[in-house]
C-alpha cells in the first residue's frame, strides 16, 4: 500500500532542507555545520523509527537520504560560484553581454514536464499497491534537482572579461567557471541552440556545460575535459578575441536545425524515448497504467514491465548511439586498426562510432554481439594510434563477454532478493514493531551492500577485459599497459584542466596521478565502490601477471579488492 503522499513529500522536503541549513550554520565554521547535519540527520532516524512502523520508516528516511544527496551536490557545487563572486568584486571587468530569452527556459521546462508526464499520471491515477510509485518518486527527486540548476543558472548568469589577463569569467548562483582564452582549444559559432544537444535528459556520456540563455547565435568553446556553451549578443566578436588565443578556428557558422525540423524527428523522437526510459520511468509508467485501465491481472501488469525491459536492453545500441549524437568512424587507418582487434575477438559486426565529448574514454553498448557498437570519444582520438588500439580491444572484450547484459542482469537479481527480503518479512513477521531496530538495520546494511555488489561485478569485468584485451594487440600485455598510462594521463591532466576552471581549491602539495597509490581512505572507496579498480592497480596487475586471463589473476584480485583496499603500508 502507497504510503502518504504529503509524508513522502515533506521526506524530500525536510533531505533538501538538512544541507541548506548545514551550508547556513557552517558559514562561519564549516565543521560546526557538518556536525550540525550529522546531529539532525541521528536525530531524523531515531524520530521516524519511533513514529511510523515497517517499511514506512525505511521508504521516508530512503527518501530523506537521497534528497539530500541531491541537496548537497548543488550546495557544494555553491562553493566555488562564491569564489567567482568575491573574485570579481575585487577586480574591474567587461561585462559579456548575453540574449536573455524567457521562451528558452520555458522551453526547457517543458521538455522535462513532457519526459516525465506519465510518471505523473501514473503517480496520480495508477494503483496504490504498486511499488513503481517509489521508483517514480527517487526518480523525481534526481530530475527536481535537474530542474532547479536549470532555473537558477538561467536566471543568474552573467560573463565577464578580464583584458589584462584574458581571462573569461562566467558566474552563475550554481554553475561557475573562470578560465583563460588561451586554454580554448576550438571556437565554434552555432546559428542557434542545439536543444537536442544541450538539454540534460537528451544526452549520455556528455561534458557540455549549457549556459546558453536564448534561441539566439551560440558561441561554442572548446576546453579541455568540457564545451561550454553561451548566448553573447556579439558572438562574433568575441569569436575573434578567442581567436588571439591561437584557438582553432572554424570560420563556417555551423547551421543547427530547429528540434522540429523534418530531418531532426528521428533524432527527436530518439532522444524523447531515451530519456522517458532511460533518464526516467516515464515510459513504463504510461504503458502499466494503460493495461491497468484495461483491467489487466497484476500478474500481467509484472509480465509487460519486465517485456518491456527486454526489449529496451536488446535495442539499447539504437537508444544509446541517438543519446550521444554517436556517428560511424570514417579514418581508414582507425577502422583498419578497429577491424583487426573485432575480427580477432570474434566480434567482426562490431561497429565503430565517435561522439563529440571533451573527456577521454570508450563506450562499449548493445546487449547482442551481432549488433554491438563501441563508441570513443573525440578526445580520445588524439591519443597515439596504439593506445588508441588499447581502448578497443579493452572494449571488444566487454562486447565479446556480454558484460553490458550481464551487469543489467546481476543489478535486478539484487533489487529482486531485496524485494523478497521486504516482502518475506512484512509477511511472516506479525509484530513488527518489537523488532523495528534489527529490521530497519538489516535493510539498510543491505542498501548499504548494494553498491559493493555493483561495484564487484563491474570490476570482475574490467579486470577480465584488461588481460583478455592484451591477448588482442600485436604488443600484448605490455601494449595495454602503456595504453592504460596514456589514458590515465590524459584523464589526469583533463581533472586537473577542469578543477582550475571551476575554481575548486587542490592542494598545491598534491598532484593528480591515478598511477600512484593513494590514501587508506581513497583506496577504499575505490576498490570498494568504483566501477573501475584503481588504475595503478591494473597497471601492476598486467605488468606482473605471467598466465593471462585465469584463476591465478581473478584470485589475486579479489585478494586485493580485500587486503590492498585496507592495508596500512
Amino acid at each position: 500500500m502507497f504510503h502518504s503522499l504529503q509524508d513522502c513529500l515533506l521526506s524530500i522536503g525536510i533531505g533538501y532542507l538538512i544541507p541548506i541549513i548545514g551550508l547556513v550554520v557552517g558559514k562561519t565554521n564549516k565543521k560546526i555545520g557538518i556536525t550540525f547535519e550529522i546531529c539532525l540527520g541521528l536525530l531524523l532516524i531515531a524520530y521516524m523509527l519511533y513514529k511510523y512502523s515497517f517499511p514506512g520508516a525505511l521508504i521516508y528516511l530512503g527518501l530523506i537520504a537521497f534528497s539530500y544527496s541531491s541537496a548537497l551536490m548543488l550546495t557544494t557545487s555553491n562553493t566555488s560560484t562564491k569564489k567567482v563572486k568575491e573574485e570579481l568584486a575585487k577586480i574591474n571587468l567587461e561585462q559579456i553581454k548575453l540574449h536573455k530569452d524567457l521562451k528558452r527556459i520555458i522551453f526547457d521546462i517543458s521538455i522535462f514536464f513532457i519526459v516525465v508526464l506519465f510518471a505523473i499520471l501514473f503517480f496520480i491515477f495508477g494503483p496504490d499497491e504498486s511499488p513503481l510509485k517509489y521508483f517514480i518518486l527517487f526518480g523525481f527527486i534526481t530530475l527536481f534537482s535537474e530542474f532547479i540548476k536549470r532555473i537558477i543558472v538561467y536566471r543568474t548568469v552573467t560573463c565577464y572579461f578580464d583584458s589584462q589577463t584574458k581571462t573569461i569569467y562566467i558566474y552563475s548562483f550554481f554553475e561557475s567557471r573562470k578560465f583563460s582564452i588561451n586554454d580554448c582549444q576550438n571556437v565554434q559559432i552555432e546559428s542557434a541552440v542545439d536543444i537536442l544537444k544541450l538539454h540534460p535528459l537528451f544526452t549520455l556520456f556528455s561534458s557540455n556545460i549549457d549556459f546558453t540563455t536564448s534561441f539566439e547565435k551560440v558561441l561554442k568553446i572548446s576546453l579541455p575535459g568540457e564545451t561550454i556553451f553561451l548566448t553573447f549578443v556579439e558572438a562574433e566578436k568575441w569569436k575573434e578575441i578567442l581567436h588571439v588565443s591561437k584557438a582553432e578556428i572554424e570560420d563556417e557558422l555551423v547551421t543547427v536545425l530547429p528540434f522540429y525540423h523534418k530531418h531532426n524527428l528521428k533524432r527527436l523522437f530518439g532522444k524523447l524515448y531515451f530519456a522517458t526510459t532511460v533518464k526516467g520511468v516515464s515510459a513504463y509508467s504510461g504503458l502499466l497504467l494503460l493495461l491497468y485501465f484495461l483491467n489487466v491481472p497484476t500478474w500481467g501488469l509484472i509480465t509487460a514491465g519486465i517485456c518491456y525491459w527486454l526489449l529496451n536492453i536488446s535495442i539499447s545500441d539504437l537508444v544509446l548511439k541517438t543519446a550521444m549524437d554517436a556517428k560511424l568512424a570514417n579514418d581508414p587507418l582507425l577502422l583498419s586498426k578497429a577491424d583487426a582487434i573485432f575480427t580477432k575477438a570474434g566480434i567482426p559486426n562490431a561497429k565503430l562510432y565517435i561522439t563529440d565529448s571533451a573527456q577521454y574514454n570508450g563506450l562499449a553498448t548493445g546487449m547482442n554481439i551481432g549488433r554491438a557498437m563501441i563508441t570513443l570519444t573525440t578526445a580520445t582520438l588524439k591519443l597515439p594510434i596504439e593506445t588508441i588500439e588499447g581502448i578497443l580491444a579493452h572494449e571488444a572484450i566487454h562486447v565479446k563477454k556480454r558484460d553490458i547484459m550481464w551487469a543489467q542482469i546481476w543489478r535486478a537479481c539484487f533489487i529482486l532478493f531485496l524485494l523478497i527480503v521486504v516482502i518475506f518479512i512484512k509477511e511472516n513477521i506479525t509484530n513488527i514493531e518489537a523488532y523495528t531496530v534489527p529490521i530497519f538495520l538489516t535493510i539498510w546494511l543491505l542498501m548499504f551492500l548494494f553498491p559493493i555488489y555493483q561495484s564487484f561485478i563491474s570490476q570482475w569485468m574490467e579486470v577480465r577485459a584488461d588481460h583478455l584485451g592484451a591477448t588482442l594487440l600485436e604488443g600484448g600485455q605490455q601494449q595495454m599497459v602503456e595504453s592504460l598510462r596514456a589514458l590515465s594521463l590524459a584523464q589526469d591532466d583533463e581533472s586537473k584542466k577542469a578543477l582550475t576552471y571551476q575554481m575548486i581549491e587542490i592542494d598545491k602539495n598534491k598532484e593528480i596521478n591515478s598511477l600512484k597509490r593513494e590514501s587508506l581512505i581513497w583506496r577504499i572507496i575505490e576498490f570498494q565502490l568504483m566501477p573501475h579498480p584503481p588504475m595503478y592497480w591494473r597497471v601492476h596487475s598486467l605488468n606482473t601477471n605471467q598466465h593471462g586471463w585465469g584463476k591465478a589473476i581473478l584470485f589475486r584480485w579479489m585478494r586485493d579488492r580485500c587486503v590492498e583496499s585496507i592495508s596500512i603500508k
